[in-house]
């Protein structure tokens, strides 16, 4: 009851609310002192589970784990039943709900806001390719191997999250699920390949194409306009095609897609800030700072030496 109650606290009269990582930590008490970009849980800590008894959505990527026993789970109103070795993700638009768990249910689950990927720099070419596939399947059997590597890392997470601090501790726990979230998308990816049963559909084959050409074209380019033009459709139509496949619109995945991996060149290469500016195409150093600061707040030279 005291769960439920919390959960009850943290939607708004309206309805179903958007639920914050930092709103989850305050209701639960959980790796407090780490900041509120994830949360950790762990078997030991089952009443966790229960945040997911009533129908909400979680403004974070999640990964679940079951471990032992079983469990059913609610995304976009479709049921999945989830077994021990199994493995369950969710994107921030889905609303997500566990309506049964097994008396001997365990489990473990990882939750990062989108903020975290950025900031640990998780590559969209790698891992939001596998975006739509999280949609439309979002579980999988993991094999033996994978089940043991993920119980690996977060046995590592976990004893991390609740060690002594000290100044290295959120850098540690940081890598680890970086780690953990490429693990997981590998998993994800190669149970697509040799299973090859998802068939995309007009809209999804859209969304593939439009990341294919932001790959090829993203240096270069950055007008909805031009990728538009390229997949024979309007600017305005393909905006809110993409928005409704990814939650995204076309503009903010091309936005997203550059400033991340101008924020590795500026941290990682020894390229200087005028010829990062001029491998993406920019006029001028002063248009490429003025575009930088507006998606991230500060100058790529503050962004460079912090």
């Amino acid at each position: 009851m005291y769960i439920c109650t919390k959960i009850r606290v943290i939607m708004n009269n309206e309805g179903l609310n958007s639920i914050t990582i930092a709103q989850l930590k305050q209701h639960f008490g959980i790796n407090e002192g780490l900041g509120n970009d994830f949360m950790i849980s762990s078997e030991k800590e089952h009443k966790y589970f229960d945040l997911f008894k009533y129908p909400c959505r979680l403004d974070a990527i999640v990964f679940g784990v079951c471990t032992q026993g079983s469990a059913k789970a609610i995304i976009n109103l479709k049921e999945y039943n989830i077994s021990a070795g199994m493995m369950i993700a969710s994107t921030p638009e889905n609303i997500v709900q566990v309506n049964h768990t097994s008396e001997d249910f365990k489990g473990h689950i990882i939750i990062v806001s989108l903020d975290f990927l950025k900031e640990i720099l998780i590559d969209l070419k790698n891992s939001m390719t596998i975006y739509v596939q999280i949609k439309n399947q979002p579980y999988i059997k993991l094999q033996d191997e994978d089940f043991k590597i993920l119980g690996d890392f977060f046995s590592l997470m976990y004893e991390c999250a609740n060690s002594p601090n000290n100044k290295f501790k959120l850098n540690i726990i940081r890598n680890l699920i970086a780690s953990f979230i490429y693990k997981s998308c590998a998993a994800l990816n190669d149970t697509a390949i040799e299973n090859n049963k998802h068939v995309l559909n007009r809209q999804e084959a859209f969304f593939k194409q439009f990341m294919e050409l932001l790959v090829l074209h993203h240096k270069e380019e950055r007008s909805v306009g031009f990728y538009a033009k390229q997949m024979h459709i309007t600017p305005k139509y393909m905006s809110s095609l993409i928005k409704k496949i990814s939650g995204l619109s076309a503009a903010e995945w091309i936005d997203e897609y550059i400033i991340l991996e101008i924020k590795a060149l500026l941290k990682y290469s020894d390229m200087s800030i005028q010829e990062i500016a001029y491998h993406f195409n920019f006029s001028t150093q002063s248009f490429f700072g003025k575009y930088f600061k507006q998606h991230t707040g500060m100058s790529p030279s503050q962004y460079k030496m912090q």
